[in-house]
């Protein structure tokens, strides 16, 4: 009887260390969301270079996540641990429509 509740005293310390360990680990997942201008995309070697701030960012990224992405686009990213988690084209501003002529000022009414 004495083996079996150390037995089960042991293992309810394991999993209780398991726990701790697993909500420290999701805690330190933390997604920072950063804007720039790809550099250089690798789909073979599954990573990705954006300028951030001026500053070059080498990041790892699963291939699908680097489909349609090319050099010179402005993206949104999310990363984890220089990790790629999302990225998103940046679409440029749309320039404002044109503004039509003014129509030139009505004439003053003829006089009789």
């Amino acid at each position: 009887m004495k083996k079996i509740a150390i037995l089960m005293s042991v293992l309810m310390l394991i999993a209780l260390t398991a726990g701790i360990t697993m909500a420290k680990e999701k805690k330190a997942a933390k997604l920072e969301a950063m804007s720039g201008e790809v550099v250089k995309v690798d789909a073979k070697a599954k990573s990705i270079v954006i300028k951030v701030d001026g500053k070059d960012v080498t990041l790892k990224a699963d291939a699908k996540l680097l489909e349609g992405i090319a050099v010179g686009d402005k993206v949104n990213i999310e990363e984890s641990g220089k990790v790629l988690k999302s990225i998103k084209k940046v679409e440029a501003p749309k320039a404002p429509a044109a503004a039509p002529a003014a129509a030139p000022p009505a004439a003053p009414p003829a006089k009789k």
